[in-house]
């Protein structure tokens, strides 16, 4: 029989989303609630003392209120002060109402350095604590020279209960505070343990997803040097080097993903969408692929209007889909993928469902985890880190949806999520296609700044058809000065990682003096912020690495045509 344990989350908060200060203090203060209410109660049945009883109703309270705002308020400081210095008063009352009970003061006096101890740190915590021992020197020197003005017990006999019960409830309160202490690091053990063997396993597998692609990119590369080659067979290897690099390249987008909702530095683009065509292009897009292996795309849309207008990020939405679909195609081998969405009352419920190799249950509450196909001891992982139903999770909730999932073993899975419904009117959009737009200008002027000769080499040959001869420069220094010299220059293409001046600070430098030159941005680095730093330092648009010649040209065509 299964044994259930106590949630304990309620109580104090889930140590894996609240800061360690805030669960700590929310022990301590409960758990002296709890101890000043059970003397409260004693005290007024045994009719002891007034004073004594008024003392512990009073730390309930206090330590009720202090609970409170630090468990489901989320105040940390002021709760830490007022414990911190509460406690000591208390200390100060306790000691002054019960004259000699001297166990019970021992242990709370103990209990109440280690408080000390784990609230506060460096020169706080030299503070408090020099404070702490001036304080108990004073009590002593009352004690010693000045006992007339000590509150006694009416009786020995209700002096020995009390100091009983008081020691009582104090061990108890130690002995459950150690044991709860004793429960995280037990937890945190356990959590560092599995941590290690989940970064090893997954720098194994990484090893192997970046090793493999680089394995066709440099096995066929070096293949295609035979001179004997024929055309169809140049061919082929370069589709496979192709395929291979844009294999890598999804492996580094999805751990810079991870990397960004890790550090919450993830944000939220939001812009009217048309369902109904985002899942068109998604479904041409997939399709070669699924079909490649023998099996069905099916894309339901069963929404009595093709305008289903929301207002969402479009870019987060295509990602979902693709981290979603690529999983389906990776655990399907015949059969057929169906995705698409129904309205409900509260959004819109999309969903992915495949005839794959299904989710075995003991896994199925895992299968969101990050990097959860990095398992060492799953023998049937595939290719992948194990990121894109972390992503697609992360990205659905960002959104202000859920995610789930249905599967049954040998017999595939559903995935569905829902998203916020808030029709709007579509505004009109003029997007034309590549081809629609200004015909190709072969006397511009244009500069690359890059530091990388096969960068540089790359976009020389891409631009061709706009500058024959394009000026180049290898550091921002060189970026200011060639600029300075060719006020003419229609174009600069700025590497934003450069040696001696960065690209923004050279792009600063440049609209010192040049405010109408055009400026693309180019990074490598492709995290969240970048655009809007390239931006602000005076770029008029951005574009990641690796570049891709319709982009590229799609740029300049948008502000030089």
């Amino acid at each position: 029989m299964k044994k259930t344990k106590y949630d304990w989350n309620f109580l104090f908060g889930d140590t894996d989303k609240i800061h360690a200060e805030r669960y700590f203090v929310a022990i301590c203060s409960f758990s002296g609630a709890i101890v000043s209410l059970i003397l409260c109660l004693f005290r007024f049945s045994n009719e002891l003392s007034l004073y004594s009883n008024l003392i512990s109703l009073g730390n309930t309270i206090l330590f009720f209120s202090i609970y409170y705002f630090a468990r489901f308020r989320g105040f940390v400081l002021i709760p830490k002060m007022v414990l911190t210095i509460g406690g000591l008063l208390a200390l100060d009352f306790v000691w002054y109402s019960k004259y000699l009970s001297y166990g019970p003061l021992l242990m709370v006096i103990l209990i109440y350095a280690a408080l000390i101890i784990m609230l506060w740190r460096k020169k706080q915590l030299i503070l408090l604590l020099a404070l702490y021992f001036l304080n108990l020197f004073v009590l002593f020197y009352i004690d010693y020279n000045a006992t007339d003005i000590l509150i006694e017990y009416p009786d020995h006999k209700s002096r020995s209960i009390d100091i009983f019960f008081s020691f009582l409830v104090y061990a108890l309160l130690l002995i459950a505070m150690l044991l709860v202490f004793k429960r995280e690091f037990k937890k945190q053990k356990r959590r560092a343990i599995n941590s290690d063997k989940l970064k090893s396993a997954f720098l194994a597998n990484m090893s192997h997803e970046i090793r493999t692609p680089m394995n066709g990119i440099i096995g066929f590369t070096d293949l295609l040097k035979n001179p004997t080659l024929t055309g169809e067979t140049q061919q082929d290897y370069i589709d496979i080097i192709q395929k291979s690099g844009q294999r890598m390249l999804n492996i580094i987008n999805d751990i810079i993903d991870v990397s960004k909702i890790e550090s919450g530095a993830v944000s939220v683009d939001l812009t009217q969408s048309n369902i109904n065509k985002q899942l068109e292009y998604i479904y041409r897009f997939f399709k070669p692929e699924v079909e490649a292996k023998g099996m069905r795309l099916i894309y339901r849309n069963i929404a009595i209007s093709d305008q289903i207008i929301i207002t969402t990020d479009r870019e987060k939405v295509f990602s979902i889909f693709t981290n979603l679909l690529k999983n389906a195609i990776k655990y399907s081998e015949n059969g057929e993928i169906e995705f698409g969405y129904d309205k409900t009352r509260n959004g819109i419920s999309f969903f992915v469902k495949d005839t794959g190799i299904g989710i075995a249950k003991n896994r199925q509450k895992a299968i969101f985890r990050r990097f959860v196909q990095a398992n060492i001891e799953d023998s049937h992982a595939r290719q992948g880190a194990g990121l894109g139903l972390a992503i697609a999770k992360s990205y659905v909730e960002l959104l202000g949806g859920e995610i789930s999932m249905e599967s049954e073993l040998g017999r595939g899975s559903k995935f569905s999520f829902t998203l916020p419904y808030n029709p709007e009117p579509l505004e009109k959009q003029i997007d034309l296609p590549l081809d629609e737009i200004a015909s190709k200008q072969t006397d511009l002027k244009i500069l690359i700044v890059e530091d990388d000769e096969i960068s540089e080499v790359l976009i020389s040959i891409i631009i061709q058809d706009f500058c024959k001869a394009p000026l180049i420069a290898r550091t921002g220094i060189e970026a200011v000065q060639i600029t300075r010299e060719n006020p003419d220059i229609d174009l600069i293409l700025m590497d934003m990682q450069l040696p001696l001046m960065s690209g923004n600070k050279a792009t600063d430098e440049i609209r010192l003096f040049n405010k109408d030159v055009i400026i693309i941005a180019q990074t490598a680095y492709g995290l969240s912020g970048d655009r809007e730093k390239s931006i602000a330092s005076g770029c008029n648009d951005y574009i990641p690495k690796p570049v891709t010649s319709t982009d590229l040209i799609r740029l300049i065509k948008k502000y030089l045509n």
